[in-house]
């Protein structure tokens, strides 16, 4: 939808990268928009691992443009053409550059849904940096077509964008499987005649490991591709995080571990992994800006409020039965509450009883004789039990769906 050219920004002396778009798309508003919503989105983004955007604006003649970042190293694509497949360590190296740069994108709300070597771009030092936001989209925004149009490049597109499904964090990761499989054996995974064959091969077809085309590809490696490629986007790694996590016990020898349970949303006739088909991975350093609650902390503080509210209740009623025994001395404390409505302000010790603790004064003993007419004395009023739900407690967290 454009054309990008090399360009000398004479205000600041730099050379930067001039992205133009094409003039039989200038008169058109949806096009236009996307192009302009584009440098929105990428100017919004600051991090290591993203081609910043500059500026944008339009021209007298009607042209859109905008200035970003001039990356003189090339693409990974034409790398791979030249030098063919990566060495499993430096292509998962490559991998985790990738991955920072989506989960700074992915934080902001923004899906790049276009993640192939071609958008990749190296420095002449060989640092990774992702460029092209031209299809990407806030995930909370709508779409602007009224048509469910499909946006990507079919072999690096995920399954749910085949099927026509809205993309999401984990959609990227699907393409940067492809991606990684790619350094790996130098070929992408699924080919054929037409773009809609392959869409349909992502949606179908089963995974050839890397390990069948190149056995000196470690398991560990083969076995984070696989889950990279999941065809149920419940079965990758939660978040590009997550994924760094998992490149990062690739990397140390170890299989990664299996997708958590209840994570992401399903596709329809696709049921969730059960907690008996994980395994635990190795311990590691959690990264401080992931927060992934589960619903097994909701779960806990339910049952930790249920148990806090009966130990209440059972207070409440012990204390009832107290007030309710009988005994010599349970003329003591109505006594002291006849004291108080007799205009007595001083409040009764709260070291003594019933048993005359605290101040040391004994009852006065009963009459030798009783009374003929004994008062009426209305029994010690007791409050009743204050009323304790046993799913008391902390409520559920409130988590947003990760789907």
């Amino acid at each position: 939808m454009a054309e990008v050219f090399l360009a000398h920004d004479g205000v600041l002396d730099r050379d930067v990268a001039l992205k133009v778009l094409r003039g039989q798309y200038t008169n058109d508003e949806e096009f236009v928009e996307r192009f302009r919503r584009e440098a929105r989105s990428a100017a919004s983004l600051s991090h290591p691992n993203i081609v910043p955007v500059y500026d944008r604006g339009d021209t007298e003649d009607g042209s859109h443009y905008i200035a970003m970042e001039y990356v003189s190293g090339g693409t990974l694509k034409e790398r791979l053409d030249e030098r063919g497949p990566i060495e499993p360590d430096r292509a998962l190296a490559a991998t985790a550059q990738v991955a920072e740069a989506l989960w700074a994108a992915h934080e902001r709300g923004v899906i790049h849904r276009d993640i192939k070597p071609h958008n990749i771009l190296l420095t002449e030092t060989g640092h990774l940096k992702v460029t092209d936001f031209g299809i990407a989209r806030a995930a909370s925004a709508v779409t602007i077509s009224a048509t469910n149009a499909v946006f990507g490049t079919a072999g690096y597109l995920s399954p749910e964008q085949a099927l026509g499904e809205p993309a999401t964090p984990r959609s990227d990761l699907y393409s940067l499987g492809i991606v990684l499989y790619e350094m790996l054996t130098g070929v992408v995974p699924y080919r054929a005649d037409n773009p809609v064959a392959v869409c349909m091969k992502h949606v179908t077809e089963p995974l050839r490991p890397p390990r069948k085309l190149d056995p000196t590809i470690p398991a560990a490696v083969d076995a984070l591709v696989a889950k990279m490629l999941a065809k149920d986007p419940a079965d990758r790694p939660a978040s590009a995080s997550e994924l760094l996590d998992d490149i990062e016990s690739v990397r140390g020898g170890a299989a990664p571990p299996l997708p958590t349970p209840r994570t992401g949303t399903p596709r329809l006739g696709v049921p969730a992994p059960s907690a008996t088909q994980t395994t635990a991975g190795p311990t590691r350093k959690p990264r401080p800006q992931r927060v992934q609650p589960t619903v097994h902390r909701s779960r806990r503080r339910k049952a930790i409020g249920a148990v806090l509210a009966c130990a209440l209740l059972g207070l409440v009623l012990l204390g009832a039965s107290l007030g309710l025994s009988g005994g010599p001395e349970k003329d003591t404390p109505l006594n002291r509450v006849r004291d108080i409505d007799r205009g007595g302000l001083a409040a009764p010790n709260a070291g003594s009883d019933a048993a005359g603790g605290g101040t040391g004064e004994t009852p006065p003993p009963p009459p030798s004789q009783p009374p003929s007419t004994p008062p009426a004395v209305a029994p010690p009023a007791v409050a009743p039990p204050a009323s304790v739900s046993p799913d008391e407690g902390p409520g559920p967290s409130q988590y947003a769906s990760d789907g």
